[in-house]
């Protein structure tokens, strides 16, 4: 998973809390230096400090030398040495909060970066004659291509929150730590949580579609998630949903297997998507069932019967290609889906994670005694670059979003 950055960049690389003030004030480089190290090495962590009182009193009032990124330019800049030790372990602990949160979106998208709010995505489609033959002397017929676009728009957001000198010097220890820490966990949440509506489609394909939309075709909102023949376009000739198909026995898995295979590419021909991209997304409830299936050699009720979906089968789905998280359970507890994900979606960063923090030498102190800020942010949303490489299977007939 990304990690977040600081904007903030220690001149030297390493510091550690059990410094001296002396040190701190006589050789801030090797003050930078033992911090950065310790951090590294993960021998020094935000947990570790147990008497933030006498660390805040020892380092408030000392100047040292750092480095400012600010959109990619470095400048040196003095700056008190108690928020550049606190930030420093602050993004080791959010980082660490936020690597903690299991997640599966990472792995059905493939990642992209750029900056732009609105990112087009051009698909060049080659357009055939479809001749059979070309006899002796005869023209070869020569093919034509059209270009179709999707947007992938952005969605800004970040978190902020600040710790009070009364704070510090109570050494509210558990107080300051809970607070670090839930910075690195709520980003990740919301990250996912995010992935999982977008892959989903959970607004743009409800029985009442809206925003926001997945997939933007020439940049107009369109449902990627349709029953009805040729929808959203002609290169879907059974639709993207398969209704009355909740997952219960291998059967399901077929039905939703051959609606898959009857997607056509621009050329009007089937796609042969390799099996071996195929995942299938299941809410936690479902999760035993899907199991079962995949684990089980023979067809159930059938004697002698091996499944095609059992682990020598023809088939046969690995579990590592079986994803599920109880999040999509607040989306819907049926709803599953079946597809090369990482083909279709993409997750596009237009900021990645970032980190900045402030000390007592701000106008926050004079006012209320803030003496340490703390704000990450990110910019990230997901898009569908097509929309023959998934299906989404219904329990009944209803969209996920009103069931």
């Amino acid at each position: 998973m990304s990690k977040f950055r600081s904007t903030i960049i220690p001149v030297d690389s390493a510091a550690s809390p059990y410094d001296l003030r002396q040190l701190a004030k006589g050789n801030p480089a090797e003050f930078a230096r033992k911090l950065q190290k310790g951090v590294d090495e993960k021998k020094l962590k935000f947990s570790d400090i147990q008497r933030w009182d006498h660390l805040y009193r020892a380092l408030h009032d000392v100047q040292i030398p750092v480095q400012v990124e600010t959109m990619g330019i470095k400048r040196t800049v003095s700056a008190n040495a108690f928020p550049v030790l606190t930030g420093t372990l602050a993004i080791a602990a959010i980082n660490e909060s936020y690597e903690a949160v299991p997640t599966i979106g990472q792995d059905l998208v493939t990642e992209m970066e750029d900056n732009k709010k609105v990112t087009t995505i051009g698909q060049i489609n080659t357009l055939d004659k479809d001749v059979d033959e070309v006899k002796e002397l005869g023209v070869f017929p020569e093919i034509g291509t059209s270009e179709e676009t999707v947007e992938i728009r952005h969605r800004r957001n970040g978190r902020s929150l600040k710790i009070s000198a009364e704070a510090i010097e109570e050494n509210n220890v558990s107080d300051i730590v809970t607070k670090i820490n839930a910075l690195g966990e709520i980003a990740a949440e919301h990250i996912e949580e995010l992935t999982l509506k977008r892959i989903t489609d959970h607004y743009g394909s409800a029985a009442t579609p809206a925003e926001t939309y997945v997939y933007r075709p020439n940049g107009s909102g369109t449902q990627l998630y349709n029953e009805t023949a040729n929808n959203p376009g002609v290169r879907a000739p059974s639709g993207t949903r398969v209704t009355s198909n909740g997952l219960v026995d291998y059967t399901d898995l077929d039905n939703a297997r051959a609606v898959l295979r009857a997607m056509k590419n621009e050329r009007g021909k089937r796609i042969n998507i390799a099996w071996s991209n195929v995942n299938i997304l299941v809410p936690d409830n479902k999760l035993a069932i899907m199991l079962a299936i995949a684990n089980s050699q023979m067809v159930g009720g059938v004697a002698n019967e091996m499944s095609n979906w059992g682990p020598d089968g023809a088939f046969s789905i690995p579990l590592d290609r079986i994803k599920s998280s109880p999040k999509l359970d607040d989306l819907s507890t049926t709803a599953w889906y079946m597809g090369d994900f990482k083909r279709q979606f993409t997750r596009k960063w237009k900021l990645r994670f970032e980190f900045v923090n402030l000390g007592m030498d701000t106008q926050a102190y004079l006012d209320s005694r803030v003496a340490a800020q703390f704000r990450v942010a990110w910019d990230v949303e997901v898009g569908a670059r097509d929309y023959a490489y998934v299906v989404q299977n219904l329990n009944a007939s209803t969209a996920p979003f009103d069931e």
